[in-house]
């Protein structure tokens, strides 16, 4: 006799969200699963891994929608979402935070912003903290305080059996290294984290653009800058298309804007800049400005779609030294002649905090690298999607050379050897957690880690 049953909100189809709650954020993907499960307690959880174990149903862990080849769902299956688990508690004594594994970014940055806090994670305001925090997480503060990892604390999490248990430095080790850049929906589900967080005020923001004709020196200027600067600021470049015709540097520092004036000097030299602006913001400003959330935008709201949802093909790489002329001719070359005018590179950049801990220290192995580099194409008719993904694949192939590696998560399908690439020397290690805490290898998904016994 079956004994589990489903709890939380359940969605099927033929149920008038159902559309809705199926959604992904990349739209390229038109998934349609038997059940979608929202839940907002782990025992929900516990209870959605039973129900799934005893009907032998296959399942995926969502949270804010974003896996690149939308492995957060599946057709006809269990989808365990966890995004209504957003409870936020800060303890202002010991300066932590215990948050809802299901918060997405934006809400989570303004409750914070409210008790004068912060977490270093991403930019974009619909993005889940879990999988984030799970495959390392980077954003507009790593330089001056690491990875979003290197403020974990410890988490709670439901493991294969429906068990909930705790990963800390102390209990469960094992687990916790590799929660700390091994991804998500690899080893459990967890329903919260907790965090160190950072106190926050004002930052300084930046905002310069160039002609496309400074390509080549802004390049070769902003890589020599950016990842060995003042360990205060965070920078990335965004490089457009021929058509757009532009170049695009922006950065949040934690100081003032009378010293970013300063220090980005040898950036404003490199070529005559177009515009700069530099001013003091507050955090929370800054933060929807990097997001694309400014006022009078549409706000993010699970449940009424994400504005902006649209199908892609993105992929990434990180850059261990810098580009040499070549690889920077390639990326003009191939942004020359990009099949749609919205695809654009960009570079992020890493070192600084993110850099001192060791490749083996945390599950997340690209430590040494100077910037990551983010591939992404954006159209808008399902006939383009062909020519799109072939030009991002073939504009990551062929800066290989230059820079390789795979971050967990921006989910490429067309990487062959995924797993090396995201993980190099912890490999190993990964599996063998994996087979501990799952030995029958129920959180599965075409990328996922495997069991020492399914290699």
């Amino acid at each position: 006799m079956r004994k589990c049953r489903l709890t939380g909100r359940i969605v099927t189809p033929g149920n008038p969200e159902y559309d809705l709650a199926r959604e992904e954020f990349n739209t390229r993907y038109d998934l349609f699963p038997s059940v979608i499960n929202f839940c907002t307690t782990a025992k929900d959880v516990a209870n959605a891994i039973c129900w799934a174990r005893e009907r032998k149903v296959k399942f995926r862990i969502r949270t804010g929608r974003h896996s690149y080849e939308a492995y957060s769902s599946l057709d006809g299956g269990l989808v365990i979402d966890i995004s209504e688990m957003n409870k936020i508690k800060v303890n202002h004594k010991t300066k932590t935070a215990r948050l809802g594994a299901g918060s997405l970014l934006l809400p989570l940055y303004e409750r914070l912003y409210e008790e004068g806090y912060t977490i270093p994670g991403g930019t974009c305001p619909s993005v889940g903290l879990s999988g984030l925090t799970l495959g390392g997480g980077w954003g507009m503060l790593t330089r001056p305080y690491g990875m979003l990892i290197d403020q974990l604390i410890g988490l709670e999490m439901v493991d294969a059996k429906g068990n909930i248990i705790t990963a800390n430095r102390e209990k469960n080790a094992d687990l916790f290294w590799a929660s700390r850049g091994g991804g998500g929906g690899n080893f459990g589900v967890v329903t919260s984290f907790l965090f160190h967080v950072i106190p926050v005020d004002r930052v300084a923001t930046l905002n310069i653009t160039w002609d496309r004709k400074g390509f080549e020196p802004v390049v070769m200027a902003w890589q020599n800058w950016a990842p060995f600067t003042d360990i205060r600021l965070t920078a990335i470049i965004d490089l457009l298309t021929k058509e757009k015709g532009e170049i695009r540097a922006l950065g949040e520092f934690t100081g003032t804007a009378l010293e970013l004036w300063r220090i980005v000097q040898p950036l404003i030299d490199a070529y005559p800049p177009k515009k700069i602006e530099i001013k003091n913001v507050s955090y929370i400003d800054a933060v929807k400005m990097f997001g694309g959330r400014m006022p009078g935008m549409e706000e993010y709201s699970v449940n009424h779609g994400d504005p902006d949802a649209h199908p892609f093909k993105n992929t990434g790489a990180f850059a261990k030294m810098l580009l040499p002329p070549k690889g920077i001719k390639i990326l003009k070359d191939f942004l020359s002649k990009s099949p749609s005018s919205e695809n654009k590179v960009q570079l992020q950049a890493l070192a600084g905090r993110a850099g001192e801990v060791s490749p083996t220290g945390t599950a997340y192995v690209h430590r040494k690298a100077l910037f990551s580099l983010l591939y992404i194409t954006k159209w808008e008719n399902e006939r383009e999607a062909n020519v799109n993904t072939k030009w991002v694949e073939r504009l990551r192939n062929s800066l290989l050379p230059y820079a390789d590696g795979a971050y967990v998560n921006f989910h490429d399908n067309c990487i062959k050897d995924w797993l090396e690439q995201c993980y190099f020397e912890n490999l190993p290690r990964l599996i063998e957690v994996k087979t501990k805490y799952d030995p029958e290898n129920l959180f599965n998904f075409p990328l996922g880690i495997p069991t020492a016994n399914k290699l």
